[in-house]
């Protein structure tokens, strides 16, 4: 690999790897779901990707985003695909180069079934309150406000 595609010196350094280049990174995984391609794009070594994902929660969280974003996007190219009638053989999803319909197919596929496989972060449930709960939380917060101001009243 040489130094001008990576811009460092001797060995590979993950220490160098800016933000901006990180974001490449992420960019370019999210168009192609390619690592290869993304790690050019970031200026890392394809192990050094690995190796921050092992060690970074947040960046393997933002893997798992650009990965999923990618087969939506290739998802979503396909389905424009397929409704607008076009027969070719390729479909054109942003990246780099056209992908092969029947590829994009099986990838797809692949990642349906996959264990593991990446998805997008969602956070925590949302818990929703029954009638009875609220109730009782607003005449708890009411009583509070009551006492407060009988305590400013009386002072």
């Amino acid at each position: 690999m040489s130094e001008a595609i990576y811009g460092m010196r001797g060995r590979n350094n993950s220490r160098r790897w800016s933000a901006a280049k990180r974001a490449a990174f992420l960019d370019m995984l999210a168009m192609t779901c390619n690592v290869r391609a993304a790690a050019a794009a970031g200026g890392v070594f394809v192990q050094t990707a690995y190796r921050w994902r092992r060690r970074d929660m947040d960046f393997a969280a933002a893997w798992s985003e650009a990965l999923a974003l990618g087969y939506e996007t290739l998802e979503m190219a396909l389905v424009g695909h397929a409704l607008a009638g076009d027969t070719s053989e390729t479909v054109d999803t942003g990246g780099a180069a056209p992908v092969a319909v029947e590829l994009a197919i099986r990838l797809l596929t692949r990642h349906r079934d996959a264990p593991g496989k990446p998805k997008r972060f969602s956070g925590s449930k949302r818990v929703y309150a029954d009638q009875d709960d609220s109730d009782r939380a607003i005449l708890a917060k009411l009583a509070v406000i009551e006492a407060r101001r009988a305590k400013m009243a009386k002072a």
